[in-house]
């Protein structure tokens, strides 16, 4: 990935392409482009909330949602953004320094998964390996945890 790549500047452009259909355009697709327009904005939100989510310098925090208020789906949609902006404000005012965090985020879905593993292929009860190889996970699991907030 090149240094001058953002995430930010490209939910910009996807967010500039996204226009609403007309009317007419509605009418001769029997309703479809309003669907395609649709999966298009929860695609760009839902990859705008995965940015936003990984701390970075830049976040794409600065997009804007411009959807039409006559869609049925565009105020909770617009709540959602506001409130992840509001708690993104707020995770910003307490901790300024949250550059380690990937590293955690990986440490936890690593012990997730081998956790979910031993849950899939274990025969209870536990045997005495298994026990303390579940109790080392959750503990790791319960640091990292405690180490993000």
């Amino acid at each position: 990935v090149s240094r001058s790549w953002s995430a930010g500047r490209q939910l910009q452009a996807m967010g500039s392409n996204l226009v609403a259909p007309k009317s007419t355009e509605v009418a001769a697709s029997n309703g479809l482009a309003t669907a395609a327009y649709t999966m298009n904005n929860v695609t760009l939100f839902a990859l705008w909330a995965l940015v936003a989510a990984i701390p970075c310098q830049d976040r794409g925090l600065q997009t804007h949602f411009s959807v039409p208020r006559n869609f049925v789906w565009a105020a909770p949609l617009v709540s959602i953004h506001d409130k992840v902006m509001e708690e993104s404000r707020k995770r910003d005012r307490r901790s300024s320094g949250s550059v380690g965090l990937l590293k955690e985020i990986h440490q936890i879905s690593t012990c997730v998964r081998h956790l979910s593993d031993l849950a899939e292929t274990v025969k209870f009860p536990l045997a005495e390996q298994q026990d303390q190889e579940v109790r080392r996970l959750v503990l790791e699991t319960m640091h990292l945890w405690a180490a993000l907030k």
